[in-house]
């Protein structure tokens, strides 16, 4: 039964399916469309602030601030990491009565493994590119390089999305915007006709195919932190330590001095600037050890300088008020952001969620573009099949909190059973991830623990019997 099954997916007539609209080759440029060689060295940048207040471009002003400030680098290595928990592939037969195929799962797992050979990090690492593009650059785009017999996609490639431009063009009479790229200074259309160009934009506005740069509004908030930081290093330098006050009285020092220099302005003038930097440079001079020897005519005043009469900001207000806006623009929660005073550990949990809640918007766009993937890698091998792929939910609960919820999926699933609501190999699918289950369950020793009331029989179920319309109901809700 399993021999004739395979033989007809992979029938004659399946592996003739027509392939002749499948573009095949490469069309996207490769790197910025004019180096021929990429250096391993990157140079430090000395004036942080100045250097990003002279990028126009928002997506290079946030993809420069990734690379030199702290709060965005901690942004895109949460996202990107807690983004990709790990993935999996399932592929169904088409028809009424869907099988899972595991025979075609470990093809995948082949093909998985070797593409995105640039980096020989395989899918995963093109996921973890596509997660990067959409919270960075706005938007994920990727080609797919179909060989020229069209048997097999060669490798699949991430396209940077400031590098695609859209014309608004009439296709099969009607108006719609076509994507395009300059490669070496060549006009290279990429809708379907010419490549296996496949888009998804991060939060797109009405009508625009262009995706949103989500970091957008944290470019003004790192840009007022840089320079509040610049503000409190200059006041921390000039008030932040204790100086002493040295007052010289003036009085005395007229009574020496003489009489012709006294009677002229400008000697007096010469002559006072004389005694002063020698008091000044005395005191510069002297060693942290020394003793301090002078005439009577300089008063010392320690610790009674200017800065040490009270602070003159409330740095703490300040810091406050920049990582509110800083949070916000990088759309983090307080707890990824090593802001965490005063958060509790339920309200941590709290943040976990919706910080989870947001990754998972953007895993829905990666999931679709997979599916594409998987979609033409099916067409060019000529088999007929439903690709399902799947993220692993981000881990933010107990092992004992996740035991429980399998448990409970494991009782649903032999509750539907007993019901003859799904077969056993339906269960085993699902609960267990197998293609069939490996016998009959014994229904009536199967004994699960319902609360009162549920309306269920818990000494077991008969086997031919039908249960209720009420039965139905209660176990259902």
């Amino acid at each position: 039964m399993v021999m004739a099954f395979w033989d007809n997916l992979f029938s004659k007539k399946s592996r003739d399916a027509p392939r002749e609209g499948i573009p095949t080759g490469r069309q996207t440029q490769i790197g910025d469309g004019y180096s021929y060689s990429i250096s391993p060295y990157s140079s430090r940048t000395g004036d942080v602030l100045k250097t990003l207040r002279g990028i126009s471009e928002d997506s290079e002003a946030v993809e420069f601030l990734k690379k030199v400030n702290p709060d965005v680098s901690m942004a895109v290595w949460n996202f990107v990491r807690l983004a990709n928990q790990g993935n999996q592939m399932e592929f169904y037969s088409i028809g009424k009565n869907e099988q899972r195929l595991t025979g075609l799962e470990s093809e995948w797992r082949d093909f998985a493994a070797r593409v995105n050979e640039i980096s020989n990090s395989g899918l995963d690492g093109l996921i973890d590119q596509l997660h990067y593009s959409s919270f960075l650059l706005g938007a994920m785009g990727i080609e797919c390089e179909v060989n020229d017999d069209r048997t097999d996609i060669y490798d699949i490639y991430p396209v940077k999305p400031q590098t695609i431009h859209w014309e608004l063009l009439e296709v099969n009479g009607r108006k719609k915007w076509v994507p395009y790229q300059y490669s070496f200074l060549k006009k290279v259309y990429l809708d379907k006709a010419h490549a296996n160009f496949f888009w998804v934009p991060a939060d797109p506005e009405i009508g625009d195919p262009r995706g949103t740069l989500t970091l957008t509004p944290v470019l003004q908030a790192i840009d007022f932190q840089m320079q509040i930081l610049q503000d409190l290093q200059a006041v921390l330098h000039h008030q932040g330590w204790p100086r002493d006050d040295y007052e010289i009285n003036l009085e005395r020092m007229l009574t020496y001095c003489p009489q012709h220099i006294k009677n002229n302005a400008v000697e007096l003038d010469k002559w006072l600037k004389a005694q002063y930097n020698n008091i000044s440079s005395m005191l510069r001079n002297m060693k942290p050890d020394s003793d301090i020897i002078h005439f009577d005519d300089i008063k010392r005043n320690q610790g009674q300088g200017g800065a040490n009469q009270g602070r003159s900001i409330d740095v703490r207000a300040v810091n406050e008020l920049v990582d509110v806006q800083t949070l916000s623009g990088l759309k983090q929660m307080a707890i990824f952001m090593n802001r965490n005073q005063g958060v509790t550990e339920s309200w941590g949990t709290v943040q976990f969620r919706i910080f989870c809640s947001g990754i998972a918007s953007c895993q829905r766009g990666s999931k679709r573009l997979i599916e594409e993937i998987a979609r033409l890698w099916l067409r060019v091998k000529g088999v007929q099949a439903k690709p399902v792929f799947k993220h692993n939910t981000i881990d933010w609960n107990s092992e004992e909190q996740r035991m429980t919820v399998k448990l409970l999926e494991q009782k649903f699933h032999a509750i539907a059973v007993m019901m003859k609501w799904e077969s056993n190999d339906q269960a085993a699918q699902a609960v267990m991830k197998a293609e069939k289950a490996l016998g009959n369950p014994a229904v009536d020793s199967i004994k699960i623990s319902f609360g009162t009331g549920d309306g269920i029989n818990h000494g077991g179920a008969a086997k031919d019997s039908k249960p209720s319309s009420e039965q139905e109901s209660k176990v259902m809700t």
